[in-house]
């Protein structure tokens, strides 16, 4: 009963994830709670390493999980950049790039599954999603600190803010970012060359 239990919180801690990013898109975005979303993030984080690592443990794959922990993924991916955006943090170009790296990926590999014909997912799909994730991260930090710059007088705080902006390190983070969402794009469609025009025949064809 236990491990039958067990094998539904996993899709439960990503619904609840997609709950919780207009949650964290508000504070995001509210001046007042700022600070919040950064421990909102954490915990949506850490919400996708553990509905992993149970889903790993008790061997639950169900089709419901396997859609629904990547839409999770990007819908807060996407909604964190988008306020970056709003807020003036990040360029809009930046993120178009990843939407549409991500909608051309999503969109074959849901049609390659419905052939029959499921696609690779490389090393640097990985690294681009903790890339993603680390900048997001660094951001909601700098924010945050930001925030609380008014509340409180530290030159060590001034200093970072100040090293910050004056390098310009979000900038330069995001341009990383971005590359490597391309290259783990391109990656991805070289290293499923195969699989790609077997899309186009009713034979099945191997992965390599």
């Amino acid at each position: 009963m236990f491990i039958l239990a067990m094998r539904f919180i996993p899709n439960i801690l990503t619904i609840l994830r997609i709950l919780l990013t207009p949650v964290f898109v508000f504070c995001l975005l509210s001046d007042e709670y700022q600070v919040y979303s950064v421990a909102l993030f954490v915990f949506a984080s850490v919400t996708d390493w553990v509905d992993g690592y149970l889903a790993r443990k008790y061997s639950y794959h169900s089709g419901l999980g396997k859609f629904l922990d990547p839409l999770a993924d990007k819908i807060l991916v996407l909604s964190a950049f988008f306020s970056f955006v709003y807020l003036g943090f990040v360029k809009l170009w930046m993120v178009m790039v990843i939407v549409i790296r991500d909608f051309m990926i999503t969109s074959l590999r849901s049609y390659a599954i419905r052939r029959g014909k499921p696609m690779m997912t490389n090393f640097f799909a990985k690294l681009k999603t903790a890339f993603q994730m680390l900048m997001i991260g660094l951001i909601l930090i700098f924010i945050a600190m930001q925030s609380l710059i008014h509340m409180t007088i530290s030159e060590q705080l001034n200093y970072f803010i100040y090293i910050v902006t004056h390098y310009e390190v979000i900038y330069v983070g995001m341009l990383v970012v971005t590359t490597v969402t391309v290259i783990s794009g391109l990656l991805y469609l070289y290293e499923n060359r195969e699989s790609l025009r077997s899309l186009h025949s009713p034979s099945q064809v191997k992965n390599t």
